[in-house]
């Protein structure tokens, strides 16, 4: 169909502006659907940051009621950083050890005077169970050749150019360590004069006994323990393992992740749902998320006998102290959780098992504060129901505003053709009316 031309000529009207006029009447009702949409769209959002900083609170409950972060840890120390460093692998006999490291794992090594071969050729490496062959070509230098096995990590040997009493010489030297590393290389009229060093094994010794690795890391000198050899020291020095315990390193980092948690989610729903004449959320007043608030709160409260105890509170995590004063902190009037880490660390020191129990409760109040998230976010939860209504919602606008859209062009273009009809009509009218008038003065002038 053609594009229809509106002129106006015929009527004297703006007959553009007519029709646009009518049409900003037509679209109010698709107006009010788009602005409805966007409302929606922002709960939405809304929402769905709640149930996204609510799975994070889960999360970190769910960290922080496990109860493999009471693992027996054990911690190992050296006293001399620099003869070796020890880490635990596995369960370690507890006490001190002497340590002396008389020896360090090296690999074998073997120089070569070196002549560019004028065609092209190779070099033959062989070690225990393997052999290189390293292919020259022509005029290649030391240099080049370096470059090239250095950069070929499927090789077994590194290589270097050195300087013997002023002469260059190609050194190659295997990959591993210890006294199995050693190798030969060859290749007619290139490579001659050789000098080798042999590899060698580590060797420490533990309370006097001796043991050797053919690398610098020592895995059963002392077991459950792998040390990694710095340097020699025939003096020695000492390893001390620690009794197994509590990690209260980790259980310090769970216990901050889940204040932060909490705290942050606290944050969250307190905007949200802010009615203040100065602060308004995007959700004022919802009265669901408003009573998940509550139920937040509730749910670190412990119910013995009639009486109310924050099991949490002697782990260090409280749910606000007055502030030193007949007030109470900004903090604590808003819900939110506060941390003392060396509070925790003592209880874990002092009664791991005690503090186990409080967190890792099947009927425990983090437990109990995780199923009360579960029923918000979990796959048929409140939250996710909601979230998902607001999703078929805007759908369903969008749907009606796309046929909205239809319907709106059709009466653009019904509008236009009626007053193109309009104008043609009117100056078929003009047409007449001139050749009217026109007959009419040939007349009178007869």
């Amino acid at each position: 169909m053609g594009t229809i031309n509106l002129t106006g000529l015929a009527t004297g009207l703006d007959t553009t502006a007519l029709i646009d006029s009518l049409m900003a009447i037509e679209r109010q009702p698709r107006t009010r659907m788009a602005t409805q949409q966007s409302t929606l769209q922002t709960s939405k959002n809304a929402l769905q940051a709640v149930s996204d900083a609510l799975k994070k609170l889960q999360t970190a409950g769910q960290a922080l009621s496990d109860p493999t972060i009471f693992g027996n840890k054990q911690a190992v120390d050296i006293g001399n950083a620099a003869t070796a460093t020890a880490t635990i692998v596995s369960g370690a006999p507890t006490g001190g050890y002497a340590l002396q490291v008389d020896r360090l794992a090296r690999s074998a090594q073997a120089s070569y005077a070196f002549t560019a071969p004028t065609s092209d050729t190779t070099i033959d490496v062989a070690g225990s169970g393997w052999n290189d062959a390293i292919s020259v070509s022509a005029g290649t230098s030391p240099a080049d050749l370096v470059a090239r096995i250095n950069g070929d990590p499927s090789l077994h040997v590194v290589a270097s150019v050195i300087t013997v009493d002023g002469a260059q010489r190609l050194s190659f030297a295997s990959r591993a360590t210890g006294a199995a590393s050693g190798f030969t290389a060859s290749s007619a009229g290139v490579l001659s004069d050789e000098t080798t060093k042999a590899g060698q094994d580590a060797s420490v010794r533990i309370d006097g006994e001796t043991h050797t690795s053919p690398t610098n890391i020592v895995e059963h000198a002392i077991p459950g323990v792998r040390l990694s050899l710095r340097g020699v020291d025939a003096v020695g020095t000492t390893v001390t393992v620690s009794p197994p315990g509590a990690d209260t390193t980790a259980v310090g980092k769970v216990a901050k992740d889940f204040v932060d948690a909490y705290n942050a989610a606290v944050d969250l729903l307190r905007s949200t749902t802010a009615v203040s004449a100065t602060s308004k959320g995007v959700l004022s007043g919802d009265s669901g998320l408003v009573s998940l608030q509550a139920q937040l709160r509730g749910a670190l409260v412990s119910m013995s006998g009639g009486a109310a105890s924050l099991p949490l509170e002697a782990l260090g995590i409280s749910t606000g102290k007055a502030s030193g004063t007949a007030t109470y902190s900004a903090d604590a009037v808003a819900g939110k959780l506060t941390y003392d880490a060396d509070a925790l660390s003592r209880a874990v020191t002092a009664d791991p098992a005690a503090v186990r129990a409080t967190l890792t409760a099947s009927g425990g109040v983090v437990k109990g504060l995780v199923d009360t998230l579960a029923s918000y976010t979990g796959a048929s939860g409140t939250l996710t129901t909601r979230i998902s209504l607001a999703g078929q919602d805007i759908a369903d606008i969008g749907k009606r505003m796309d046929d909205f859209d239809v319907r709106l062009t059709a009466r653009q273009t019904a509008l236009k053709a009626q007053f193109a009809s309009l104008e043609s009509t009117i100056s078929k009218w003009h047409d007449q009316s001139s050749w009217l008038d026109g007959q009419i003065k040939a007349l009178q002038s007869s």
